[in-house]
């Protein structure tokens, strides 16, 4: 049985991660417009293989040899595909159990002149614990996060392969945050514990940002979940409320070429992920892509030992990172 935390809270409660929500009303927001679009091709099939090398390391959490496998991997998949600037960002967080942890963000930078940017995030951490899988004697294990994690580090990764080969004039920042589901597990306090354990890398990165000699970023778009075969992208309340230029010109670019029936224009409730941390901290307008929806909540895989490569659907990676590379042509 899956559980789900409702939370009376305002928009930017902050130490929330996307494994919560609040409200529970559901709504149609105003149509977009249906004007023609020139879609921008990706490869599906290479964003897949992004997501299972990252599974064949094994649970990527803190601390541990897949964790370190996997940072090596992403950089040199960066730098390979001809980012300018490729950091990693160490920083130390605290846990549910007040222990000092070392995270690893992961930071590049693509055409760093450019004054006109789009910045994409994602975690790819995975969960230490398969809290909600149905078979109690598992759930103190590790996760394999195929869809929790490594989806969006996968699209992300084939977006910044087609960079340099697409005629893009907009600059391209990522991150990759660490520790963002490191949260307290719920068969420790039944998920009414610790808020402030969950996006620990997305906290530290955003406190810590600052232009500098890159143009601050337009908008940024979260990717979170976006590989299960039934994902439904709604509107968080926090995306709508701080970036709704943003998610006007996504849900859009998405209807018109053809990918209205996955993005739809509806309100999910409050969801607290990476991206508020972005909002209120870094003073960046970030949209979550996330796959939760008012009625049934987050895949059925979530937090189990069933979140592997086998249940990741090409036809879902395909239609967010067409709709990310179009909105991206057309800054």
């Amino acid at each position: 049985m899956r559980i789900y935390k409702i939370i009376i809270a305002t928009a930017l409660a902050t130490g929330l991660s996307a494994c919560f929500s609040q409200g529970e009303k559901t709504q149609e927001s105003p149509k977009v417009s249906t004007k023609k679009e020139v879609k921008v091709d990706f490869n599906a099939d290479s964003a897949y293989s992004y997501i299972a090398k990252q599974c064949e390391f094994g649970p990527r959490i803190l601390e541990s040899k897949a964790h370190d496998n996997c940072v090596e991997y992403m950089t040199s998949e960066l730098r390979r595909h001809g980012a300018d600037i490729v950091e990693v960002q160490k920083c130390n967080v605290i846990d549910w159990e007040k222990k000092t942890r070392k995270a690893e963000n992961i930071i590049a930078h693509f055409n760093p002149s450019a004054k006109k940017r789009v910045i994409l995030f994602s975690h790819w951490d995975s969960r230490p614990w398969a809290d909600q899988d149905g078979n109690e004697a598992t759930r103190r294990k590790p996760i394999d996060g195929a869809n929790d994690g490594a989806s969006g580090v996968g699209v992300i990764l084939e977006i910044a392969r087609q960079y340099k080969q697409t005629d893009f004039k907009v600059g391209l920042d990522i991150v990759f945050f660490d520790a963002e589901d490191l949260g307290e597990p719920t068969f420790i306090t039944g998920g009414r514990g610790n808020n402030d354990s969950w996006c620990l890398g997305s906290q530290y990165w955003a406190r810590n940002y600052k232009a500098d000699s890159i143009a601050k970023p337009r908008f940024g778009i979260l990717l979170d979940m976006v590989g299960d075969a039934d994902a439904k992208f709604h509107v968080d309340v926090t995306s709508g409320r701080f970036a709704s230029i943003a998610v006007n010109k996504i849900w859009s670019t998405a209807r018109n070429i053809g990918y209205g029936d996955i993005f739809e224009m509806r309100e999910s409730g409050q969801l607290i992920d990476d991206h508020v941390q972005v909002c209120q901290y870094a003073d960046i307008p970030t949209v979550d892509i996330i796959d939760f929806t008012a009625y049934r909540g987050f895949p059925e895989t979530w937090h189990t030992h069933q979140d592997v490569i086998g249940n990741i659907s090409k036809t879902t990676l395909k239609a967010v990172g067409e709709t990310i590379m179009t909105v991206m042509a057309k800054e």
